[in-house]
């Protein structure tokens, strides 16, 4: 019970830190995401992985789960069907993350390759 609770707490947690990152990067001279914006999206994160159902079901048990508190008693096992989605959409979402994580790795390192060739460069002579 506390393992499946555990996992739906970190797919809740996974959807948060995705919607954040989703958001649009500010607009800098050189900044290293500028473009990024199409890649982290909640399209692209959730896109055919989560529907309708899954938040109905998500919530029903939330709800059940509140009325069980309320009263003093033990929320209620998460639904099977909950929990299959839950294990479905955590696997997907892993391999996503991997996904972008990887993009942003190869990003990050473009830009710090570049700092790095700036800094190799001569400093510009002063004409005093």
């Amino acid at each position: 019970m506390k393992l499946r609770l555990m996992k739906l707490r970190h797919l809740i947690s996974i959807l948060v830190v995705g919607a954040a990152l989703s958001a649009p990067a500010q607009a800098a001279e050189r900044d290293p995401l500028a473009g990024l914006e199409s890649v982290l999206t909640p399209q692209v994160l959730l896109g055919g992985l989560v529907n309708e159902n899954d938040v109905t079901l998500l919530f029903d048990h939330l709800r059940a789960s509140m009325r069980a508190t309320a009263e003093g008693r033990e929320p209620p096992p998460v639904p099977a069907a909950l929990s299959q989605r839950v294990e479905t959409a955590g696997s997907e979402l892993r391999q996503r993350g991997t996904l972008i994580g990887l993009v942003l790795s190869q990003v990050m390192e473009r830009a710090v390759r570049d700092v790095v060739r700036d800094l190799a460069l001569p400093a510009p002579r002063s004409t005093d």
